[in-house]
């Protein structure tokens, strides 16, 4: 809540102030005295005290005090800080429980507010709105996120949401100090997998208070089955720390339970899965990486969450795109779990919540215009056949009429002349495969099948354009249309061409769903598995990295601090 030179010499400039002093002939908690400074917001919308190196809010301090007749919350009949107080206390000096400072809310301003209400019962209004102040500042980043989201990067694509639960802030007052902590926490995201981030952060916590962790340094030859060293004792016990159980009975000797642990390590953390830990291997460099990283980590993605609703729907689509994997769940559970090809580091996949309407089965593949400039055209340089090799038709932008691309002279295009666009036409070898689920985004990103399975069983799969391609396309067309008839799995895959030797159905069909699917796609480093084990995999866009120097940042809109 300080504010440096800077911004107080900008409030000097023009930013409408009011003074506001202590309260020498009201009633401690006078309602009519706290309605008086609210419930002004129209003309003043920040206050900023005389004696004072902060602001107060009076637009959201009086959507608050207005659910509540305007009664004091924090200070008692006596005009001391009342329990309440004390709990408010508590609650904002564990905000880290939730990877937010706790000094954002509980400063020393703050404190030393606190104490003077304590010493001398007239200062019980500048304490009573700056603990209100607090609170609602704390609330509003526990449900919506510390940062604006379109801040950070181009590749963000959710909107910074505003606190607008007053009357459930205000009910939660109501359940008093002893259940203050439990109360606020209900205002947080309600899914399992915030849920699990913040176990996560409590094992990683209390593994720093213990100490932390050393370093495995590697021996200088490979660790596999067999070999012997006292570093395999110390990599048993870090496995069992992150959740991955395996006995120390077997000590400094790399046996066969070793062994099958190590390859579910390497399998959940986007590892090669052989079991081997090589004399640069990727493995020990993943363990090395400090507690402190690991629980940086850990809060970032808790703030990730935080842009998503706060409850999202039971029936939806998950795709995170760090670790490349796509979940559905609907009210029956975890529906499909499966991997996914995912958009590369200099074409990422935007972090996005979005729908789908409509499956595409037999689809074309407009080629984008970036890719066809930057992949397609230096291939048609190299070889005029490529097109017609690919089942590709070259299109004129202008007439939308089929070119014969041997009229063209390829040597002298480029992209300023570059007035076509091209088509592939379906079948097996379509990039998007035979099924494509288009979303409603604005930027052609959607979700398909792909001629190129391969790549779904590589451990890293950051290799696509920007589209999300899926493992277990067929099955997810038969979910979505299982409430219609004529598409169950095996019906669709009579429909499309699984092999050249195969006739499509109808090409390009569209079947509409009788509801939307809800789909997020969110870029989580960090994941709890359903048996407890701990997953981090690297931060392939850099986004962990600026989401994390966003959520130093000590401004954020209009609250200076």
């Amino acid at each position: 809540m300080l504010l440096n030179g800077v911004l107080l010499r900008s409030f000097a400039m023009g930013l409408a102030v009011a003074l506001m002093v202590p309260q020498l002939g009201h009633t401690a908690g006078e309602s009519s005295v706290i309605e008086g400074y609210v419930n002004r917001q129209a003309l003043i919308p920040m206050i900023k005290p005389s004696w004072g190196n902060f602001i107060l809010h009076t637009d959201t301090l009086n959507m608050l005090y207005a659910q509540r007749g305007y009664q004091a919350v924090w200070i008692g009949a006596n005009g001391a800080p009342n329990e309440m107080a004390l709990s408010l206390r508590t609650v904002l000096l564990m905000a880290d429980r939730h990877g937010l400072s706790n000094y954002d809310y509980w400063d020393q301003e703050v404190e030393n507010l606190f104490k003077a209400a304590q010493n001398n019962t007239k200062n019980w209004i500048t304490f009573e709105l700056a603990a209100s102040e607090a609170l609602i500042r704390y609330v509003s980043h526990l449900q919506n996120g510390r940062t604006d989201p379109e801040q950070i990067d181009t590749d963000i694509k959710f909107k910074k949401k505003e606190f607008t639960d007053y009357a459930e802030l205000n009910s939660a007052l109501g359940y008093g100090p002893q259940a203050l902590m439990s109360a606020l926490d209900a205002m947080a995201p309600l899914s399992s997998r915030y849920k699990d981030l913040m176990d996560l952060l409590v094992r990683m916590k209390e593994i720093k208070a213990k100490g932390g962790w050393a370093t495995l340094n590697s021996p200088g030859f490979i660790l596999k089955k067999g070999v012997k060293d006292p570093v395999i004792s110390a990599l048993r016990n870090r496995l069992n720390q992150l959740g991955y159980t395996v006995s120390m009975a077997g000590g400094d000797t790399f046996d066969q339970e070793l062994v099958d642990v190590v390859k579910v390590y390497q399998s959940m953390n986007g590892l090669t899965a052989d079991g081997i830990i090589g004399t640069r291997s990727e493995v020990l460099r993943a363990l090395n990486f400090t507690v402190n990283q690991r629980i940086a980590q850990i809060e970032v993605s808790l703030e990730k969450l935080r842009w998503l609703p706060k409850n999202l729907e039971q029936r939806h689509i998950f795709v995170n795109l760090a670790t490349t994997e796509f979940r559905l769940f609907d009210n029956t559970g975890k529906v499909f779990h499966f991997n996914t090809v995912n958009g590369q580091a200099f074409r990422r996949t935007p972090s996005m919540r979005d729908t789908i309407t409509f499956v595409n089965l037999n689809p074309y593949w407009t080629v984008p215009r970036s890719i066809a400039i930057k992949d397609k055209l230096p291939l048609l340089k190299q070889d005029s056949q490529y097109l017609e090799k690919h089942n590709m038709l070259l299109v004129e932008e202008s007439t939308d009429q089929v070119v014969d691309p041997s009229t063209i002279d390829w040597k002298s295009m480029t992209a300023r002349n570059f007035s076509y666009y091209i088509r592939q036409l379906p079948g097996p070898d379509n990039a998007l495969g035979v099924v494509k689920f288009p979303l409603q985004n604005p930027w052609a990103i959607y979700m398909h099948d792909t001629n190129d399975k391969s790549l779904l069983t590589q451990s890293k799969r950051h290799l696509s354009s920007g589209c999300v391609r899926l493992e277990q396309p067929l099955d997810l067309a038969a979910y979505l249309l299982r409430d219609q008839a004529g598409w169950s799995l095996e019906e669709i895959k009579a429909f499309v061409p699984l092999n050249d030797n195969v006739i499509p159905g109808e090409i390009d069909k569209k079947i509409f769903l009788k509801k939307p699917m809800p789909v997020y796609f969110l870029y989580l480093t960090v994941e709890k598995t359903d048996d407890g084990k701990m997953r981090f995999v690297d931060d392939v866009y850099g986004q962990d990295t600026r989401v994390s120097k966003a959520l130093q940042n000590k401004k954020t809109s209009n609250e200076l601090f």
